[in-house]
């Protein structure tokens, strides 16, 4: 195999996470999560200005490698690309802040693999937009979708309930 494939057999696994039976997406988000929680741990500004930069680096990767990725594994969406699922738990944790970074980390990987693993609301067909596109846009889809449904829940329920 071309040290170019390994690369991008490297890069799209997450480093190995999608490698991890029997859930890689779940690893991987999970994964997500914590990166997620140590860098809002982080003092001021620091740690969500990086959480950006990480989430623009993975996603635009993600979409630029993806065709490659597709035809090595030989499926439209393979198991083992997760950039998709860290860059939507990441954009649940920048769209929704809640209680503090372990709680935010916790409920945006939570609800974001429930989206995720559900597609609702028609997520289902932005996976097949063109290119690397549909691997990555129902992903981003269930992050706004996971982010909109914790405001509500958090701050609309649970804050009006304990208040």
């Amino acid at each position: 195999m071309k040290a170019k494939d390994l690369a991008v057999r490297a890069v799209a696994s997450g480093l190995g996470l999608g490698y991890i039976p029997p859930a890689p997406g779940t690893f991987a988000s999970a994964a997500g999560a914590v990166v997620c929680w140590l860098l809002r741990c982080l003092p001021g500004a620091t740690g969500p200005l990086i959480l950006v930069w990480l989430f623009v680096a993975v996603a635009v990767t993600g979409v630029l490698i993806s065709p490659r990725a597709q035809a090595l594994y030989g499926e439209p969406d393979p198991r083992r690309f997760v950039l998709d699922e860290i860059a939507g738990v990441w954009a649940t944790c920048l769209l929704f802040w809640w209680r503090g970074p372990l709680a935010t980390a916790a409920a945006a990987f939570l609800v974001f693999r429930g989206f995720d693993g559900l597609k609702p609301f028609g997520l289902r067909r932005l996976e097949k937009l063109p290119g690397g596109w549909g691997v990555m846009a129902d992903d981003l889809g269930a992050a706004a979708c996971s982010a909109a449904v914790l405001w509500a829940v958090c701050y609309g329920i649970i804050d009006r309930l304990m208040a």
